[in-house]
């Protein structure tokens, strides 16, 4: 009741947002948009001046970030940028132009600018996040149509005439929104009906199922544990076998930052740190098994 009242100024149409809402492209914004947020979680870093925000924004999208003095403002900004020039390592460029809405100019890393990279490779999380939105938006979308279909034990009602289609159109409107439909035959031609689906339940499951383990995917890609596999007879080392592999990804992201922070720290004087998550504990723990003891 209170949320309704909230949503009236957003200018929400509540009355067609549960339809509007159910579309692959509104599936994949809320996933591209909540997987993002998960991997801007990973890390816990203290960038003054600079909004630890800005600095990871930009590693998370282009895999690099440029800090660099802003002569607009004469303050520490973090910059999109682009590698350039030539040296004799292809992935290392000599040159990094920077990119902002209020300056731009091509400056020499090491003299002007410094480069933070995302990883090893300088790689992006954008991508795989833009993967597993897509994977995910489609999982959710056959799970609605499923779930739907489900009210319709005969199977989708074929249209035989326009009459026909405008009242199976007003039926599939009302069977969405949970209310009770009647489909009208006004030509008298008999309703046809095609696809029963007489096993709608187990396959609804099955592709909650698969939405769980896209996700949990994901989560291991990014280096996040996950108790989706954890069986009742699974004894620890089982279920702790995977952390070595998770720590590939994050460690790799965590000293991408540590080296690009301790360049930017000699170079302007500034106190930048970062560290795991403190939800991550489970990576501290198998570094150090003891370290819950000290």
């Amino acid at each position: 009741m209170y949320l309704n009242q909230y949503l009236e100024y957003t200018g929400i149409d509540i009355s067609g947002y549960a339809r509007e809402s159910t579309t692959y492209s509104a599936y994949y914004f809320h996933w591209r948009d909540e997987l993002f947020a998960r991997c801007m979680r990973l890390f816990e870093e203290k960038t003054d001046p600079i909004p630890a925000q800005e600095v990871e924004v930009r590693l998370m999208l282009r895999g690099h970030a440029g800090i660099a003095i802003c002569p607009k403002d004469n303050e520490l900004t973090a910059f999109f940028g682009l590698p350039c020039g030539v040296s004799k390592y292809a992935d290392r460029k000599p040159m990094y132009t920077v990119q902002s809405p209020i300056y731009s100019d091509t400056l020499k890393v090491g003299e002007n600018v410094e480069v933070i990279y995302n990883d090893t490779l300088a790689n992006p999380l954008y991508d795989l996040v833009h993967h597993y939105a897509q994977l995910l938006a489609h999982t959710e979308v056959t799970y609605i149509h499923s779930a739907v279909n489900a009210r319709i034990p005969n199977g989708v009602p074929v249209a035989n005439s326009e009459i026909q289609k405008t009242s199976f159109g007003e039926f599939f409107k009302k069977l969405f929104n949970g209310k009770f439909g009647f489909v009208t035959d006004l030509g008298q031609l008999g309703v046809e009906y095609a696809g029963a689906h007489t096993n709608n339940q187990q396959h609804i499951e099955e592709i909650w199922t698969v939405r769980q383990r896209i996700l949990a995917d994901f989560l291991a890609d990014i280096g996040v544990k996950t108790a989706l596999d954890k069986r009742s007879n699974s004894v620890a080392d089982e279920v702790n076998a995977e952390t070595p592999a998770l720590l590939i990804n994050l460690n790799d992201m965590l000293a991408a930052r540590q080296e690009g922070f301790d360049r930017v720290n000699r170079h302007f004087g500034t106190n930048w740190t970062v560290n795991l998550n403190k939800n991550l504990d489970y990576v501290n723990t198998f570094i150090n098994p003891d370290i819950n003891d000290s």
